[in-house]
């Protein structure tokens, strides 16, 4: 399954407009000393995050926001990251000479939301790689099933990327590319356009 990931400056505002386009957005809450705090637009298996810099100091201290910081700094806001769920965390940071990290979030409500990580600063740094993402309990995950949009969403149409050459990308994907994923090859690697599927045909996002 494919997430994306999408810079902002303002949560609620960018929340806000989400809203007004008929999706459902949650408050992802908090991630504890990396400065940044997202918010949640859920579908099944698939999930698009807002995420901002809520506390530069603190960003510009941790290993993990500064990233995020300095991908803002490049390209400002807009879609800046994709990632992808492996079924063996693992067998991937092996194949791809990444370590496993652990990360996490805090729901508003104080829940501790845990995942394992490979890659995540490579693609900060090379948004045209995916981050491999995991979660320690199913029940955590963001794309969970269930949420209903009003605007009958119900995933990913296609998510636009564009990168330098095609081969090093199947070699970082370990073969097969996600049906949901539209590479091009350009000069400005990343994703560059995201469409969701619902029974009115595509809705453009970013």
């Amino acid at each position: 399954m494919v997430q994306a990931i999408v810079l902002v400056d303002d949560l609620d505002a960018a929340g806000r407009r989400l809203e007004s386009m008929g999706l459902t957005v949650s408050d992802g809450g908090r991630h504890p000393g990396r400065g940044t705090a997202n918010r949640i637009v859920a579908f099944a298996g698939q999930y698009l995050e807002l995420l901002a810099v809520v506390d530069e100091a603190e960003a510009a201290a941790s290993p993990q926001g500064r990233p995020v910081m300095a991908a803002w700094a490049r390209h400002g806001p807009g879609l800046a990251r994709w990632s992808l769920e492996p079924r063996d965390i693992e067998a991937t940071a092996h194949r791809v000479g990444h370590p496993v990290e652990s990360r996490h979030r805090l729901l508003p409500d104080g829940t501790t939301i845990r995942w394992r990580c490979v890659g995540v600063d490579a693609a900060w740094d090379e948004p045209w790689r995916c981050a491999f993402l995991v979660w320690d309990d199913p029940r955590h995950h963001p794309g969970r099933p269930g949420t209903v949009h009003p605007n009958g969403a119900t995933g990913f149409a296609r998510l636009e990327v564009v990168v330098p050459d095609r081969a090093p990308l199947l070699a970082w994907l370990g073969g097969g590319v996600p049906e949901e994923l539209a590479i091009s090859v350009g000069t400005d690697p990343g994703p560059r356009a995201l469409f969701l599927a619902s029974p009115e045909g595509e809705i453009p996002i970013m």
